[in-house]
Protein backbone atom coordinates (compact mmCIF):
# COMPACT_ATOMS: atom_id res chain seq x y z
CA UNK A 1 0.00 0.00 0.00
CA UNK A 2 3.03 2.73 0.90
CA UNK A 3 4.47 1.94 -2.61
CA UNK A 4 0.84 2.87 -4.56
CA UNK A 5 0.41 5.84 -2.79
CA UNK A 6 3.89 6.48 -3.34
CA UNK A 7 3.28 6.22 -6.89
CA UNK A 8 -0.18 7.88 -6.70
CA UNK A 9 1.15 11.42 -5.22
CA UNK A 10 4.67 10.86 -7.54
CA UNK A 11 1.82 10.60 -10.93
CA UNK A 12 -0.44 13.09 -9.24
CA UNK A 13 1.49 16.28 -8.41
CA UNK A 14 -0.32 19.10 -7.34
CA UNK A 15 -0.01 21.27 -10.02
CA UNK A 16 -0.62 18.54 -12.48
CA UNK A 17 -3.81 16.98 -10.51
CA UNK A 18 -5.27 20.86 -10.24
CA UNK A 19 -4.25 21.14 -14.27
CA UNK A 20 -6.34 18.24 -15.24
CA UNK A 21 -9.60 19.13 -12.65
CA UNK A 22 -9.85 22.36 -13.59
CA UNK A 23 -9.67 21.27 -17.50
CA UNK A 24 -12.22 19.20 -16.87
CA UNK A 25 -14.77 21.75 -14.58
CA UNK A 26 -14.03 24.35 -17.00
CA UNK A 27 -15.15 22.66 -20.11
CA UNK A 28 -17.90 21.47 -18.34
CA UNK A 29 -18.94 24.99 -17.31
CA UNK A 30 -17.96 26.49 -20.83
CA UNK A 31 -20.33 23.56 -22.66
CA UNK A 32 -23.04 23.62 -20.48
CA UNK A 33 -23.13 27.74 -21.62
CA UNK A 34 -22.91 26.75 -25.24
CA UNK A 35 -25.63 24.71 -24.46
CA UNK A 36 -27.64 26.78 -22.56
CA UNK A 37 -26.74 30.64 -23.43
CA UNK A 38 -27.02 30.31 -27.14
CA UNK A 39 -30.50 28.44 -26.96
CA UNK A 40 -33.28 30.46 -29.36
CA UNK A 41 -36.78 29.35 -29.76
CA UNK A 42 -38.93 28.64 -32.71
CA UNK A 43 -41.55 26.52 -34.52
CA UNK A 44 -41.48 25.30 -38.35
CA UNK A 45 -39.28 29.08 -39.13
CA UNK A 46 -42.19 31.31 -38.36
CA UNK A 47 -39.89 33.64 -35.91
CA UNK A 48 -42.15 33.16 -32.77
CA UNK A 49 -39.44 33.68 -30.14
CA UNK A 50 -36.92 35.51 -32.08
CA UNK A 51 -36.50 38.31 -29.85
CA UNK A 52 -35.41 35.52 -27.30
CA UNK A 53 -32.40 33.73 -26.04
CA UNK A 54 -30.93 31.66 -23.52
CA UNK A 55 -32.91 30.99 -20.64
CA UNK A 56 -35.10 33.77 -21.51
CA UNK A 57 -36.66 32.00 -24.48
CA UNK A 58 -36.56 28.54 -22.58
CA UNK A 59 -38.98 29.84 -19.89
CA UNK A 60 -41.19 31.52 -22.31
CA UNK A 61 -41.41 28.61 -24.86
CA UNK A 62 -41.68 26.05 -22.10
CA UNK A 63 -44.23 28.31 -20.27
CA UNK A 64 -46.64 28.30 -23.72
CA UNK A 65 -45.85 24.52 -24.20
CA UNK A 66 -46.75 23.44 -20.66
CA UNK A 67 -50.60 24.00 -21.20
CA UNK A 68 -50.56 21.03 -22.49
CA UNK A 69 -47.89 19.24 -21.39
CA UNK A 70 -48.33 15.83 -19.56
CA UNK A 71 -49.74 12.49 -21.39
CA UNK A 72 -49.97 13.49 -25.34
CA UNK A 73 -53.33 12.24 -25.95
CA UNK A 74 -55.37 11.31 -29.34
CA UNK A 75 -57.61 14.39 -28.83
CA UNK A 76 -54.53 17.00 -27.87
CA UNK A 77 -53.53 15.80 -31.21
CA UNK A 78 -56.15 15.98 -33.18
CA UNK A 79 -56.74 19.79 -31.67
CA UNK A 80 -53.33 20.50 -32.88
CA UNK A 81 -53.77 19.10 -36.47
CA UNK A 82 -56.87 21.36 -36.60
CA UNK A 83 -55.17 24.30 -35.26
CA UNK A 84 -52.32 23.90 -37.29
CA UNK A 85 -54.14 23.69 -40.25
CA UNK A 86 -56.21 26.79 -40.29
CA UNK A 87 -52.97 28.38 -39.51
CA UNK A 88 -51.74 27.80 -43.25
CA UNK A 89 -52.59 30.64 -45.47
CA UNK A 90 -51.73 29.94 -48.85
CA UNK A 91 -50.45 32.61 -51.60
CA UNK A 92 -49.17 32.25 -54.86
CA UNK A 93 -48.26 28.68 -54.77
CA UNK A 94 -46.75 28.90 -51.55
CA UNK A 95 -47.89 27.88 -47.76
CA UNK A 96 -47.26 30.33 -45.02
CA UNK A 97 -47.61 29.80 -41.55
CA UNK A 98 -49.81 32.35 -39.18
CA UNK A 99 -48.76 32.04 -35.70
CA UNK A 100 -51.59 32.34 -32.91
CA UNK A 101 -51.90 31.89 -29.50
CA UNK A 102 -53.43 28.36 -29.27
CA UNK A 103 -50.50 26.97 -32.02
CA UNK A 104 -47.85 28.03 -29.82
CA UNK A 105 -49.20 26.00 -26.74
CA UNK A 106 -49.75 22.93 -29.45
CA UNK A 107 -46.72 23.36 -31.31
CA UNK A 108 -45.14 20.13 -29.65
CA UNK A 109 -47.98 18.03 -31.27
CA UNK A 110 -48.01 20.02 -34.67
CA UNK A 111 -44.51 19.51 -34.93
CA UNK A 112 -44.73 15.72 -33.94
CA UNK A 113 -47.57 14.91 -36.55
CA UNK A 114 -45.90 17.20 -39.17
CA UNK A 115 -42.60 14.38 -37.66
CA UNK A 116 -44.89 11.40 -38.18
CA UNK A 117 -46.65 12.60 -41.74
CA UNK A 118 -43.11 13.02 -43.36
CA UNK A 119 -41.63 9.37 -42.15
CA UNK A 120 -45.00 7.61 -43.36
CA UNK A 121 -44.66 9.15 -46.33
CA UNK A 122 -41.19 8.35 -46.71
CA UNK A 123 -41.38 4.54 -45.35
CA UNK A 124 -44.44 3.87 -48.02
CA UNK A 125 -43.09 5.75 -51.31
CA UNK A 126 -45.56 8.40 -51.02
CA UNK A 127 -43.57 11.40 -53.00
CA UNK A 128 -46.10 14.25 -52.76
CA UNK A 129 -44.22 15.46 -49.76
CA UNK A 130 -45.33 18.74 -50.12
CA UNK A 131 -49.03 18.16 -48.85
CA UNK A 132 -49.80 18.45 -45.53
CA UNK A 133 -51.82 15.88 -44.11
CA UNK A 134 -55.57 15.38 -43.98
CA UNK A 135 -57.74 16.75 -41.18
CA UNK A 136 -58.37 13.65 -39.34
CA UNK A 137 -54.89 12.32 -39.24
CA UNK A 138 -53.91 13.64 -35.56
CA UNK A 139 -56.96 11.45 -34.22
CA UNK A 140 -55.29 8.41 -36.07
CA UNK A 141 -51.50 9.19 -34.04
CA UNK A 142 -51.22 6.12 -32.32
CA UNK A 143 -52.28 3.93 -34.89
CA UNK A 144 -50.05 5.84 -37.33
CA UNK A 145 -47.04 4.61 -34.81
CA UNK A 146 -47.95 1.13 -34.96
CA UNK A 147 -47.90 1.14 -38.45
CA UNK A 148 -44.63 2.72 -38.87
CA UNK A 149 -42.77 0.77 -36.43
CA UNK A 150 -43.98 -2.49 -37.19
CA UNK A 151 -42.85 -1.69 -41.14
CA UNK A 152 -39.57 -0.01 -39.51
CA UNK A 153 -39.00 -3.13 -37.42
CA UNK A 154 -39.67 -5.43 -40.45
CA UNK A 155 -37.07 -3.59 -42.48
CA UNK A 156 -34.43 -3.75 -39.61
CA UNK A 157 -34.74 -6.88 -38.57
CA UNK A 158 -32.59 -10.09 -40.02
CA UNK A 159 -34.53 -12.81 -38.19
CA UNK A 160 -37.40 -13.87 -36.08
CA UNK A 161 -35.47 -13.66 -32.77
CA UNK A 162 -34.17 -10.15 -33.75
CA UNK A 163 -38.15 -8.75 -34.53
CA UNK A 164 -39.41 -10.46 -31.33
CA UNK A 165 -36.56 -8.29 -29.20
CA UNK A 166 -37.81 -4.91 -31.03
CA UNK A 167 -41.53 -6.14 -30.41
CA UNK A 168 -40.61 -6.33 -27.19
CA UNK A 169 -39.27 -3.13 -26.55
CA UNK A 170 -41.30 -1.02 -28.73
CA UNK A 171 -44.77 -2.70 -26.76
CA UNK A 172 -42.75 -1.43 -23.47
CA UNK A 173 -43.17 2.45 -24.49
CA UNK A 174 -45.39 3.98 -22.31
CA UNK A 175 -48.69 5.18 -24.59
CA UNK A 176 -49.52 7.94 -24.59
CA UNK A 177 -46.52 9.49 -24.56
CA UNK A 178 -45.35 11.96 -22.28
CA UNK A 179 -43.66 15.89 -22.92
CA UNK A 180 -42.96 19.13 -20.33
CA UNK A 181 -41.95 22.09 -22.25
CA UNK A 182 -37.81 22.40 -22.28
CA UNK A 183 -37.61 19.12 -23.21
CA UNK A 184 -36.16 20.23 -26.44
CA UNK A 185 -32.75 21.78 -25.04
CA UNK A 186 -32.65 18.64 -22.71
CA UNK A 187 -32.70 16.61 -26.04
CA UNK A 188 -29.42 18.85 -27.45
CA UNK A 189 -27.57 18.54 -24.01
CA UNK A 190 -28.11 14.75 -23.64
CA UNK A 191 -26.38 14.80 -27.48
CA UNK A 192 -23.37 16.76 -26.54
CA UNK A 193 -22.80 14.13 -23.26
CA UNK A 194 -20.90 12.12 -26.13
CA UNK A 195 -19.18 14.99 -27.52
CA UNK A 196 -18.24 16.40 -24.67
CA UNK A 197 -17.14 12.88 -23.23
CA UNK A 198 -15.27 12.71 -26.66
CA UNK A 199 -12.77 15.58 -25.59
CA UNK A 200 -12.31 14.21 -21.45
CA UNK A 201 -11.12 10.71 -22.75
CA UNK A 202 -8.35 12.51 -24.94
CA UNK A 203 -7.73 14.20 -21.41
CA UNK A 204 -7.47 10.90 -20.30
CA UNK A 205 -5.46 9.65 -22.96
CA UNK A 206 -2.93 11.97 -22.46
CA UNK A 207 -2.85 11.39 -18.87
CA UNK A 208 -2.35 7.72 -18.71
CA UNK A 209 0.22 7.73 -21.75
CA UNK A 210 2.89 8.60 -19.47
CA UNK A 211 2.80 5.96 -16.62
CA UNK A 212 5.01 3.77 -17.91
CA UNK A 213 6.29 5.09 -21.00
CA UNK A 214 7.75 8.18 -19.30
CA UNK A 215 9.92 6.03 -16.72
CA UNK A 216 11.33 4.46 -19.71
CA UNK A 217 12.27 7.59 -21.00
CA UNK A 218 13.99 9.15 -17.83
CA UNK A 219 15.93 5.72 -17.42
CA UNK A 220 13.89 5.54 -13.84
CA UNK A 221 12.69 1.83 -15.28
CA UNK A 222 15.55 0.18 -15.27
CA UNK A 223 16.20 1.63 -11.76
CA UNK A 224 12.94 -0.17 -10.64
CA UNK A 225 13.91 -3.31 -12.83
CA UNK A 226 16.82 -3.83 -10.19
CA UNK A 227 15.17 -2.94 -6.57
CA UNK A 228 13.87 -5.97 -4.75
CA UNK A 229 10.84 -7.04 -5.98
CA UNK A 230 11.22 -5.02 -9.15
CA UNK A 231 8.33 -3.96 -11.51
CA UNK A 232 5.90 -6.62 -9.54
CA UNK A 233 5.34 -4.21 -6.45
CA UNK A 234 4.68 -1.57 -8.79
CA UNK A 235 2.11 -3.06 -10.95
CA UNK A 236 -1.05 -2.97 -9.34
CA UNK A 237 -0.49 1.14 -9.21
CA UNK A 238 0.98 1.51 -13.03
CA UNK A 239 -2.51 -0.15 -13.49
CA UNK A 240 -5.07 1.88 -11.29
CA UNK A 241 -3.66 5.09 -11.22
CA UNK A 242 -5.11 6.22 -14.33
CA UNK A 243 -8.54 3.85 -14.13
CA UNK A 244 -8.82 6.63 -10.57
CA UNK A 245 -7.80 9.34 -12.57
CA UNK A 246 -9.44 8.95 -15.71
CA UNK A 247 -12.78 8.37 -13.71
CA UNK A 248 -11.66 11.44 -11.55
CA UNK A 249 -11.58 13.51 -14.35
CA UNK A 250 -14.90 12.25 -16.00
CA UNK A 251 -16.78 12.47 -12.83
CA UNK A 252 -15.58 16.08 -12.53
CA UNK A 253 -15.93 17.66 -16.15
CA UNK A 254 -19.26 15.75 -16.29
CA UNK A 255 -20.88 16.08 -13.08
CA UNK A 256 -20.01 19.96 -13.58
CA UNK A 257 -22.01 19.84 -17.05
CA UNK A 258 -24.62 17.94 -15.75
CA UNK A 259 -25.50 19.86 -12.42
CA UNK A 260 -25.19 23.08 -14.94
CA UNK A 261 -28.04 21.82 -17.09
CA UNK A 262 -30.15 20.47 -14.00
CA UNK A 263 -30.04 23.88 -11.80
CA UNK A 264 -30.85 25.72 -15.14
CA UNK A 265 -33.60 23.50 -16.94
CA UNK A 266 -36.87 22.16 -16.16
CA UNK A 267 -36.55 18.97 -14.04
CA UNK A 268 -40.41 17.71 -14.98
CA UNK A 269 -38.82 17.63 -18.51
CA UNK A 270 -36.48 14.33 -18.05
CA UNK A 271 -39.75 12.53 -18.15
CA UNK A 272 -40.04 13.36 -21.32
CA UNK A 273 -40.70 9.95 -24.12
CA UNK A 274 -37.62 10.27 -26.29
CA UNK A 275 -39.98 9.04 -29.03
CA UNK A 276 -41.26 12.33 -29.02
CA UNK A 277 -37.81 14.21 -29.31
CA UNK A 278 -37.75 13.95 -33.29
CA UNK A 279 -35.81 10.73 -33.68
CA UNK A 280 -37.15 7.06 -34.08
CA UNK A 281 -36.36 4.37 -31.69
CA UNK A 282 -37.94 1.47 -30.08
CA UNK A 283 -36.37 2.04 -26.51
CA UNK A 284 -38.81 2.73 -23.87
CA UNK A 285 -37.19 5.23 -22.07
CA UNK A 286 -37.51 8.64 -21.15
CA UNK A 287 -34.48 11.69 -21.07
CA UNK A 288 -33.93 11.08 -17.57
CA UNK A 289 -33.46 7.62 -18.73
CA UNK A 290 -31.06 8.35 -21.25
CA UNK A 291 -28.63 10.63 -19.31
CA UNK A 292 -27.98 7.50 -17.43
CA UNK A 293 -27.29 5.22 -19.99
CA UNK A 294 -24.88 7.45 -21.46
CA UNK A 295 -22.93 8.60 -18.36
CA UNK A 296 -22.26 5.06 -18.02
CA UNK A 297 -21.49 4.60 -21.06
CA UNK A 298 -18.91 7.22 -20.93
CA UNK A 299 -17.27 5.97 -17.37
CA UNK A 300 -17.11 2.19 -19.05
CA UNK A 301 -15.12 4.08 -22.09
CA UNK A 302 -12.76 6.32 -19.68
CA UNK A 303 -11.69 3.08 -17.47
CA UNK A 304 -11.23 0.85 -21.11
CA UNK A 305 -9.53 4.00 -22.89
CA UNK A 306 -6.71 4.50 -19.40
CA UNK A 307 -6.57 0.83 -19.57
CA UNK A 308 -5.73 0.56 -23.04
CA UNK A 309 -3.05 3.27 -23.06
CA UNK A 310 -1.21 1.82 -19.90
CA UNK A 311 -0.83 -1.03 -22.24
CA UNK A 312 0.75 0.64 -25.45
CA UNK A 313 2.59 2.66 -22.75
CA UNK A 314 4.29 -0.52 -21.52
CA UNK A 315 5.16 -1.29 -25.08
CA UNK A 316 6.45 1.72 -26.08
CA UNK A 317 9.48 4.09 -25.66
CA UNK A 318 8.25 7.11 -26.38
CA UNK A 319 5.04 9.25 -24.33
CA UNK A 320 4.14 10.93 -27.57
CA UNK A 321 3.60 7.61 -29.57
CA UNK A 322 1.10 6.55 -26.74
CA UNK A 323 -0.38 10.12 -26.90
CA UNK A 324 -0.72 9.76 -30.75
CA UNK A 325 -1.82 6.28 -30.92
CA UNK A 326 -4.62 6.95 -27.98
CA UNK A 327 -5.81 9.82 -29.74
CA UNK A 328 -6.03 7.97 -32.70
CA UNK A 329 -8.15 5.19 -31.45
CA UNK A 330 -10.29 7.70 -29.63
CA UNK A 331 -11.37 9.54 -32.55
CA UNK A 332 -11.43 6.26 -34.96
CA UNK A 333 -13.93 5.32 -32.43
CA UNK A 334 -16.04 8.23 -32.73
CA UNK A 335 -16.27 8.22 -36.59
CA UNK A 336 -16.35 4.53 -37.14
CA UNK A 337 -19.75 5.54 -34.58
CA UNK A 338 -20.78 7.82 -36.80
CA UNK A 339 -20.27 6.17 -39.93
CA UNK A 340 -21.94 2.79 -38.95
CA UNK A 341 -25.23 4.73 -38.05
CA UNK A 342 -25.63 6.94 -40.97
CA UNK A 343 -24.60 4.12 -43.67
CA UNK A 344 -25.90 1.39 -40.93
CA UNK A 345 -22.64 -0.93 -41.93
CA UNK A 346 -22.41 -3.98 -39.88
CA UNK A 347 -18.76 -3.58 -40.85
CA UNK A 348 -18.38 -0.25 -39.82
CA UNK A 349 -20.29 -1.11 -36.58
CA UNK A 350 -18.43 -4.16 -35.83
CA UNK A 351 -14.73 -2.48 -36.19
CA UNK A 352 -16.51 0.72 -33.87
CA UNK A 353 -17.14 -2.08 -31.12
CA UNK A 354 -13.56 -3.43 -30.81
CA UNK A 355 -11.93 -0.01 -30.74
CA UNK A 356 -10.77 1.02 -26.90
CA UNK A 357 -13.23 4.19 -25.64
CA UNK A 358 -15.76 3.94 -28.40
CA UNK A 359 -18.28 2.71 -25.93
CA UNK A 360 -18.63 6.59 -25.03
CA UNK A 361 -20.55 6.81 -28.05
CA UNK A 362 -22.79 4.04 -28.02
CA UNK A 363 -25.67 6.58 -27.28
CA UNK A 364 -25.70 6.70 -31.25
CA UNK A 365 -27.11 3.28 -31.51
CA UNK A 366 -30.31 4.60 -29.57
CA UNK A 367 -31.97 5.40 -32.70
CA UNK A 368 -33.84 2.96 -34.98
CA UNK A 369 -33.78 -0.51 -34.60
CA UNK A 370 -29.90 -1.21 -33.65
CA UNK A 371 -30.11 -5.15 -32.86
CA UNK A 372 -27.88 -7.52 -33.35
CA UNK A 373 -27.97 -11.25 -33.15
CA UNK A 374 -24.94 -13.37 -31.68
CA UNK A 375 -25.05 -17.22 -32.02
CA UNK A 376 -28.70 -17.05 -32.59
CA UNK A 377 -29.11 -14.60 -29.91
CA UNK A 378 -30.85 -11.53 -30.38
CA UNK A 379 -29.42 -8.40 -28.22
CA UNK A 380 -30.05 -4.57 -28.27
CA UNK A 381 -26.13 -3.23 -30.66
CA UNK A 382 -25.56 -0.94 -27.76
CA UNK A 383 -25.29 -3.82 -24.82
CA UNK A 384 -23.36 -6.20 -27.27
CA UNK A 385 -20.20 -2.72 -27.37
CA UNK A 386 -20.75 -2.65 -24.19
CA UNK A 387 -19.87 -6.53 -23.41
CA UNK A 388 -17.26 -6.38 -25.99
CA UNK A 389 -15.72 -2.77 -24.69
CA UNK A 390 -15.97 -4.87 -20.87
CA UNK A 391 -13.48 -7.37 -22.55
CA UNK A 392 -11.03 -4.93 -24.31
CA UNK A 393 -10.82 -3.77 -20.48
CA UNK A 394 -10.02 -6.66 -18.72
CA UNK A 395 -7.54 -8.10 -21.60
CA UNK A 396 -5.94 -4.67 -21.72
CA UNK A 397 -5.36 -5.05 -18.19
CA UNK A 398 -4.21 -8.67 -18.11
CA UNK A 399 -1.95 -8.40 -20.99
CA UNK A 400 -0.46 -4.97 -19.65
CA UNK A 401 0.70 -7.03 -16.27
CA UNK A 402 2.40 -9.53 -18.35
CA UNK A 403 4.12 -7.51 -20.43
CA UNK A 404 5.12 -4.71 -17.52
CA UNK A 405 6.02 -7.53 -15.18
CA UNK A 406 8.30 -9.54 -17.78
CA UNK A 407 10.15 -6.59 -18.92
Amino acid sequence: MDIFVSELKRQMRAKRFILYILIAIILGGLWAWFIIGGRTEGFMMTGCYKELKGMEAIETAAKDRNIYAGEMTVDNFQRSCEVFLDSIKEKDGESDIIMNDELLKLAVYADTLIMQDYRLKKMFGDDNLDSWFPRDFGSHFYENEELYYQKLIDINTKNQAEKELALKMWNEIEKPYTYYGGFEVWRDGIEHIQLFGFVLLIMVGFFSSGIIAKDKECGLDEIISTTSGGRRKLLFAKLFIPIIMGLLIYTVGMGTYIGILKYYLPANALKTSIQVCGGATILPYSLGDLIGKMTLFGTIGVVTIAAFTTFISSKSNKTQVVMSIAVLMIISGFLLCLKGVSDNSSIMKTISCILPGSVAFAGLWFGMVQIVSIFGKAMLFFNFHLFVSVLVFFISLMITSWNYVRR
